[in-house]
């Protein structure tokens, strides 16, 4: 029995008296008031005692020292545990029609008894009633990053009232000016018309009976040595556990190995609540599998995937994400859902590391891969095959490969095909440098080098201000280190005042253009095929490398420039 149902439990010898205090006392400690529970020596209910039964005492002048057992309901309305707040209101509804004694009373309270017949909980049927919808439960989201907050605010657009929470005080002083911490695609408008209905707001304090629902969104960074770094999920899941009450669901929104729910997230929240997973609470995992930059849109339009400790968390979760996608692919276990995300980031990382391996290969025979790979695609039903790229970047694809070998439970099996394909996505800055490299060296004398990098944030399209993991920050970090070149930087949607902070020289098209001795495009933003190129390649410093990482402009047209020498991941065709 919880410390929370004992005192308002009182003894079969306990007299009216001692059980109008035990009563009388309920509402200022915060437990269930106007009702006495009396229970044996096993915690076995055996009856209840309300205000209105005392009352009644005292209406028909019984001496208050009289043995409760003379005015306690023998056959008060209980539930089993372990059912959903919609079974039990039905259930209780069904056993007051039912009863000759409550023909003209309404039940108020829910008792909860377990298989042996000892309480378990008391419920307000109102909060019972309330808690029976999933639009009336509060949502705290746990982390306010590209996950945490594109989910809040959906979740607020459909109906939920939603809290937030981070420890990063920026992100959280942001975020209360309406202000996004990074560029999202109808971010900003969504966000600042649910702070002012009050649908999503943010707190810097974690306390009991804040929400219903905990969805955690914290980060899984990568350490040196590729393996994940759980400290973030830890450090949620103790704060969660602290705060956590009965009923209550928790979700795991973070990228993890496989396991990490069961045997990490699972035991804390128990330990830290001395509550039981599964019974008491309940905890399911939902990848997040959103794209940046088209975040909001697949928040409502990707299927939602949902694993489940047990059948009830299941259920609960999928309730929860049917709001926002009626299409919600049910699992049946933890695991199961946490190895979905790993792979369909391992995979599209294994398939972009093809298509490099086949421009540096087609590279060593000066044929156009990119042409080549239009041609096998062309037609044929079987496989597409994807462009090749400067690398592939961005905190997810950089990093969830290496979750995933990590998920392995033996050593005994290498997961070398990822790993591999990790390796080959990992090499293709330095291939992109060697060719600016060769360039220099046979056209230029190795001093006093402008080049101008264009593109920092991870990718272009679709289009977003997150330069974390960008392969072109790696392109930078292997130019800088020579100190006679000067190097320039700009991106149509990342700050200038962000690029300047890696220590690059910030400017607009023009400005970085103008007498450079190479031209390198790393990411594919949209907004480069509006520009005048011709024009912009006429004012670098003749001989000039122009490098299309993304095969964005027409070879033939840009050699059209007297003075310039287009380069691409592989050679012509």
């Amino acid at each position: 029995m919880n410390k929370k149902i004992s005192q308002i439990t009182a003894s079969i010898n306990s007299n009216i008296r001692e059980t109008m205090i035990l009563i009388n006392d309920a509402a200022p400690k915060g437990v269930p008031s106007g009702i006495a529970l009396v229970t044996d020596n096993d915690n076995t209910l055996i009856g209840i005692v309300t205000d209105g039964d005392i009352r009644r005492a005292l209406v028909n002048k019984i001496d208050m020292e009289t043995r409760i057992e003379e005015i306690m309901v023998r056959d008060p309305i209980t539930v089993p545990k372990g059912l959903s707040e919609s079974e039990m209101i039905e259930l209780a509804r069904k056993k007051t029609k039912a009863s000759l004694r409550l023909k003209d009373e309404k039940v108020d309270k829910v008792i909860v008894v377990d298989n042996e017949g000892r309480v378990d909980d008391v419920i307000n049927f109102f909060d019972l009633w309330k808690a029976s919808d999933i639009k009336n439960k509060d949502v705290l989201v746990v982390g306010l990053g590209y996950v945490g907050l594109t989910l809040s605010v959906v979740l607020a657009d459909v109906g939920f009232k939603v809290i937030g929470f981070d420890i990063n005080e920026d992100i959280m002083k942001s975020i209360k000016k309406c202000e996004p911490p990074f560029y999202e695609k109808g971010l900003s408008s969504l966000l600042k018309f649910h702070v002012n209905k009050k649908n999503f707001r943010t707190v810097s304090t974690l306390q009991k009976g804040l929400a219903n629902v905990y969805i955690l969104c914290v980060g899984t960074p990568i350490k040196r040595n590729n393996k994940p770094s759980l400290e973030f999920i830890k450090n949620a899941s103790k704060l969660i556990g602290k705060i956590l009450k009965k009923r209550d669901l928790i979700i795991l929104r973070s990228t993890v190995p496989v396991g990490t729910c069961q045997n990490i997230v699972l035991p804390i929240l128990e330990k830290e609540s001395g509550l039981s997973g599964g019974e008491d609470f309940f905890l399911s995992f939902a990848p997040e599998r959103t794209t940046e930059g088209n975040a909001l849109v697949e928040l409502r339009s990707l299927p939602q995937v949902i694993g489940g400790l047990n059948v009830r968390s299941l259920n609960l979760a999928s309730e929860l994400f049917s709001n926002l996608n009626k299409t919600i692919v049910r699992l049946l276990s933890l695991e199961a859902a946490e190895m979905v995300k790993l792979i369909n980031n391992a995979f599209r990382d294994l398939s972009f590391a093809f298509s490099n391996e086949l421009a540096i290969i087609g590279d060593q025979w000066n044929l156009d891969v990119v042409n080549i790979i239009e041609a096998a695609n062309e037609g044929y039903p079987r496989n597409h095959i994807p462009v090749p790229s400067p690398g592939v970047g961005g905190v997810c694809l950089k990093k969830d490969p290496y979750i995933f070998i990590n998920s392995l439970k033996h050593e005994k099996f290498k997961a070398g095909l990822s790993l591999l394909g990790r390796k080959i996505n990992e090499y293709m800055p330095m291939f992109v440098v060697n060719k600016i490299e060769s360039f220099i060296n046979n056209y230029k004398k190795n001093a006093g080098i402008k080049i101008f990098l264009i593109g920092f944030a991870f990718k272009g399209d679709p289009e977003t201000s997150d330069m974390r993991a960008s392969t072109s920050i790696d392109v930078f970090n292997l130019l800088k280190n020579n100190t006679g070149w000067q190097l320039f930087g700009y991106d149509p949607i990342v700050k200038r005042s962000e690029i300047e902070k890696l220590g690059i020289t910030g400017c607009g098209l023009r400005e970085g253009f103008k007498e450079a001795d190479c031209a390198v495009f790393l990411n594919n933003h949209s907004s480069y095929r509006s520009i005048d190129i011709l024009g912009l390649a006429e004012i670098m410093n003749k001989p000039a490398y122009f490098f299309d990482g993304w095969h964005i402009f027409p070879r033939e047209e840009i050699e059209r420039v007297k003075g310039i020498v287009y380069g691409g991941l592989s050679g012509k065709n």
